[in-house]
């Protein structure tokens, strides 16, 4: 399972007071009944759009039915502008316990971020939701139903995402030929390499059983971009049930600070893609053999010999090699 590094500054949040409390962990006992994590990356002049829709709907919600229990986590990726000063404002009006901001000390990445809330959440059901606010929070209801209809959830795991491909026709006719045959090639990819009865694996809109974070997020390798792609790779690995579900979503303008990749990055892009199908079934080997030996106490790892599938780690590491060569090749011959 992969060490989850943390700076010592994202060892805690800092409540409404300014007092710093400790965090959690995905492994204790649920104490929510909803987890919200928003990934957050210089967003101060997004972030307020969305928080707004959402905590309306969460506090309204918990209103109706005064069992239903929420927290929203804003991770802020190591932003350049005032995402944390902005939310924290909501920290202070609503209470560290319904609203928490972690601050990352470098920027880790949409996945590493992602990552990062997940690990550090108390929902008994997590939902990924992006900052721009692209996809109305209320959906959240249409992907809890999605979630519910695939029970029973075996060993307590389910994923509902939501997703845009209703939507694809009407946004061909917006975009630019260039674009356009970008999305079907990066279509094409993530069904040739990794995932095949998903349309839409970009949607920021998932919602999780709490052990499905668990056990997904731990054989996480990807912290950047092509991270949602692995994520479903691994639960169809596991055999975990996933619905997918149509959601109302808007285009929303990208600021110049976030804009499309260079060419180095795109090629960076295509090489997460490359090695998901490579590097993930021999994480998920760790996984399970950590997960073995720590109940079994730390002394008592598993040695080589008892390890399985030593050929497709082995296989894996090598064409993992094989292909960050390919790859730097092509960095070189498009510079």
């Amino acid at each position: 399972m992969p060490n989850l590094h943390r700076h010592e500054e994202e060892k805690f949040f800092i409540n409404a007071e300014g007092k710093k409390e400790s965090i959690p962990s995905i492994h204790d006992h649920p104490t929510k009944e909803l987890s919200v994590v928003v990934p957050s990356y210089n967003e101060e002049d997004r972030l307020p759009l969305m928080m707004d829709e959402a905590l309306d709907y969460l506090e309204k919600r918990q209103k109706r039915d005064p069992t239903f229990t929420y927290e929203v986590i804003v991770v802020d990726d190591g932003s350049k502008d005032q995402t944390s000063k902005v939310a924290m404002k909501y920290c202070k009006k609503y209470g560290s316990d319904k609203v928490r901001v972690l601050t990352l000390v470098k920027n880790r990445g949409k996945g590493g971020a992602v990552k990062m809330g997940v690990f550090s959440s108390r929902g008994e059901k997590i939902l990924m939701a992006d900052a721009d606010g692209a996809t109305k929070f209320a959906d959240i209801e249409k992907v809890e139903e999605g979630l519910r209809n695939l029970q029973p959830w075996p060993d307590q795991m389910a994923i509902a995402c939501g997703s845009r491909a209703h939507l694809e026709q009407d946004s061909i006719t917006q975009r630019s030929y260039f674009r356009t045959l970008l999305m079907y090639g990066f279509h094409f990819l993530v069904w040739f390499l990794c995932v095949k009865e998903i349309r839409d694996t970009q949607c920021g809109f998932k919602l999780l059983t709490r052990e499905a974070a668990s056990r997904t997020f731990s054989a996480l390798h990807i912290e950047r971009w092509a991270f949602d792609v692995e994520l479903l790779y691994i639960a169809q690995l596991l055999k975990i049930p996933i619905a997918e579900v149509a959601v109302n979503w808007t285009e929303i303008d990208v600021p110049h600070r976030l804009a499309m990749p260079t060419n180095d990055g795109l090629l960076e892009r295509v090489k997460d893609l490359w090695q998901i199908p490579v590097s993930t079934p021999g994480s998920l080997v760790t996984a399970a053999d950590h997960k073995r030996s720590m109940q079994q106490g730390p002394s008592k790892m598993i040695p080589w010999d008892k390890v399985p599938n030593k050929f497709d780690c082995l296989e894996g590491l090598f064409l993992s090699q094989l292909i960050d060569v390919h790859i730097k090749l092509l960095v070189l011959l498009a510079k």
